[in-house]
């Protein structure tokens, strides 16, 4: 009769530790690989969303035969500057591009005798006398201007400072804007420029303004800009104060700000530009193409491209 060997197969510790580490291995070679797939899909989708907006541009502009204005009548500007007259509405130009991003309804419903946004240091009155009624129906997110690689809160609570847009209860953010300079409290001032940006205060800029070329001219940014206070906004569709799009020249992109006012650093803020794509960020350029900006672009180019008619040659970038 044959014995019954009861012995079982098992695993030492050391073979048990062995798998262990293998699979720690293959785990730390692969979830980069992972990650970077993760973001490339984002970052094409972003990609998808800058063209979409671009395009939405060429729409109206075939349509009106002019470009939307960065802002429309800024509540925000030094009369003596300015247009007398004038009410304010303070409301954001990518309102005027929302009929192009399937949010016809949307658009349909807003009040363009209304006010968007309360003003600030100014006497000029605001249009309609209140900003509660498009500031309600403007409380939303709206996802073609959000890049899916930022992290961060899509809308934020509202802060008691210069921005407080009546009927909202949140800012609603963007992480796309208009090119424009940096100067602010300045009304109608694009008109004023010997050398311009595509958007202003007012602006009106034709495809034939663009003398550099419309592929050498960059039409709309990318900004991870997120916070309301002291009047810089991220807003879709309202504007706060300092600022009326995003600047290329005033610092590279994704350059680390110490703000003088409530000392948080931060990155992409107070009009500068910013993404969480590696390296730099994407921009529309005026003929409606998408093209990836280093962070470690020369000040000249950036200038260049943030000008339509300075005549320069633009360098490779």
């Amino acid at each position: 009769m044959k014995q019954r060997n009861n012995s079982r197969m098992a695993f030492t510790l050391i073979e048990l530790l062995v798998v262990i580490a293998i699979i720690a291995i293959l785990v730390a070679l692969l979830l980069p690989a992972v990650q970077q797939a993760r973001e490339a899909a984002r970052r094409s989708a972003c990609k998808n969303k800058m063209k979409q907006i671009g395009l939405a541009l060429h729409n109206y502009h075939d349509t009106h035969s002019v470009f939307p204005p960065g802002q429309v009548a800024g509540g925000d500007c030094d009369d003596t500057k300015g247009t007398a007259g004038v009410t304010a509405m303070n409301m954001n130009g990518l309102v005027m591009l929302l009929p192009s991003l399937e949010q016809g309804a949307l658009y349909d419903q807003l009040d363009f005798n209304k006010a968007f946004n309360v003003k600030v240091q100014s006497s000029i009155p605001l249009a309609g006398g209140d900003a509660t009624f498009n500031g309600t129906l403007i409380d939303r997110d709206l996802d073609i201007f959000l890049c899916p690689s930022d992290p961060g809160p899509v809308s934020q609570s509202l802060s008691p400072t210069y921005y407080d847009p009546p009927g909202q209860t949140a800012v609603h953010r963007t992480n796309y804007d208009f090119t424009a300079l940096r100067d602010h409290d300045v009304c109608n001032y694009w008109t004023k420029r010997t050398s311009r940006p595509m958007f202003e205060d007012g602006s009106k800029c034709k495809i034939r303004d663009i003398s550099d070329g419309t592929t050498n001219t960059a039409m709309v940014l990318e900004t991870r800009q997120a916070c309301c206070g002291n009047g810089q906004n991220a807003h879709w569709a309202a504007r706060g104060w300092v600022q009326v799009g995003l600047s290329l020249s005033s610092q590279a992109p994704n350059t680390t700000v110490r703000s003088g006012v409530d000392h948080k650093p931060r990155l992409g803020d107070w009009g500068w530009t910013g993404s969480y794509h590696q390296g730099g960020i994407q921009m529309v350029l005026a003929d409606g193409g998408v093209r990836f900006l280093s962070e470690n672009t020369d000040y000249s180019i950036r200038l260049n491209l943030e000008i339509i008619n300075d005549g320069q040659v633009l360098n490779e970038f």
